[in-house]
């Protein structure tokens, strides 16, 4: 799968099922469980068409700031038109293990469905770059599909991270008969 050009399936799913579904119903209780204070600056890495994006912007309070990154020009344009009125968003467009992204800058990283579809010899980088970012004792929120066919088990999410530097605060793997398995993660920067 190119991740800068989406194939017209996932560009239909997303429009009919991400966007105009799971961004009203399934997300704004897994953001609600992240326990934020709504003054972070985040970073979400792999943000798509603002899908998640839409929920983390109204959870942040003017305090708060979202930067949203997509290697997808595709993506970010259009989560930029969907999300345009939002104040406390910035889109990023490129690789972010190539972006001057700075150093100890976020309080928070969500890496949300995205991790399984980038190659699995550039994950490290990924996480790393990731982890770079991340304010000392910031955390990375990451949720991922566990089915084999399609996405991460655990041991490997939990390996990455702690190859990066973050050390595990919690994690869990749920069942779900849509994805066949959620892994969920909560990790902190190693000081």
């Amino acid at each position: 799968m190119n991740p800068e050009r989406p194939p017209l399936a996932r560009i239909i799913e997303e429009e009919l099922i991400d966007y105009r579904i799971r961004s009203r119903f399934y997300h704004p209780e897994y953001v609600k469980s992240l326990g934020l204070s709504g003054t972070e600056r985040m970073l979400e890495f792999g943000s798509g068409g603002g899908c998640l994006s839409r929920v983390l912007a109204r959870t942040l309070s003017p305090e708060g700031a979202l930067s949203c990154v997509e290697i997808s020009p595709y993506w970010t344009e259009k989560a930029r038109q969907r999300l345009k009125n939002f104040t406390n968003i910035e889109f990023l467009q490129g690789d972010i293990t190539r972006m001057p992204v700075p150093k100890n800058h976020f309080d928070a990283v969500m890496i949300h469905f995205v991790l399984h579809d980038v190659e699995k010899s550039a994950r490290i980088d990924v996480v790393s770059a990731l982890a770079t970012c991340l304010r000392p004792e910031g955390a990375l929120f990451i949720r991922e599909p566990a089915k084999p066919e399609h996405g991460m088990p655990l041991s490997e999410i939990r390996a990455l991270m702690q190859d990066a530097g973050l050390r595990e605060m919690h994690t869990c793997c749920s069942k779900s008969r849509q994805w066949r398995g959620i892994c969920n993660g909560t990790f902190k920067k190693s000081w």
